[in-house]
C-alpha cells in the first residue's frame, strides 16, 4: 500500500509539472497543437485562466516543472529497483538526470539548442537528490523494521 502511495506521488509530480506548463507557458509549444488536434482547446483555455487569478515567480513557471519531472523519473527508477543502487542499475536510475544536466551545459556551447540556465541546473539536481534522499530514508526505515 505504501509503495502505491509513493508511485502515485511520482505521477502527481509529473501532472503538477504538466499543469504548470499548460497554465503558464506559451501556446507555441507543440503540446498545444496536440490539444487542438484532440479538440481540447476550450478545456485548456479554461485551465489557462488560472494564471489570471494568481501570480507566481519565474522559477515556479520555468524551472520547477523540470525539477518535478526529474524527481519523478528518479523516484520511479529507484522504486522499480527497490531503492537499491548497484552497478547493474546505476545507468538507468541516473541517465535522465545526467542527460538533463549535460544538455544544459551543451547549451553554452550551442551543441544543444536553448539558453543555459543555472536555475534549471539547480532544479535538476534538487529533483534528483530529493528522490535519492527519500530513497535513503525508505531504506533506513525498512532496515529498522527488519531488525525488530
Amino acid at each position: 500500500m505504501i509503495r502505491i502511495v509513493r508511485i502515485i506521488i511520482c505521477f502527481l509530480s509529473i501532472l503538477l509539472g504538466g499543469f504548470i506548463y499548460i497554465i503558464f507557458r506559451t501556446e507555441k509549444l507543440i503540446m498545444f497543437d496536440w490539444f487542438e488536434y484532440l479538440n481540447l482547446s476550450e478545456e485548456i483555455n479554461i485551465i489557462r485562466n488560472f494564471k489570471n487569478v494568481y501570480s507566481f515567480p519565474n522559477w515556479f513557471i520555468y524551472n520547477l516543472p523540470d525539477g518535478l519531472w526529474i524527481f519523478s523519473y528518479t523516484a520511479i527508477s529507484l522504486e522499480i529497483w527497490k531503492h537499491s543502487i548497484i552497478k547493474q542499475n546505476i545507468f538507468w536510475i541516473f541517465s535522465i538526470p545526467i542527460i538533463a544536466v549535460l544538455s544544459e551545459f551543451f547549451q553554452v556551447f550551442k551543441i544543444v539548442p536553448g539558453t543555459f540556465d543555472f536555475t534549471d541546473m539547480i532544479f535538476y539536481l534538487l529533483g534528483t537528490f530529493s528522490a535519492c534522499f527519500i530513497s535513503i530514508k525508505i531504506i533506513f526505515k525498512t532496515k529498522k523494521h527488519e531488525k525488530l
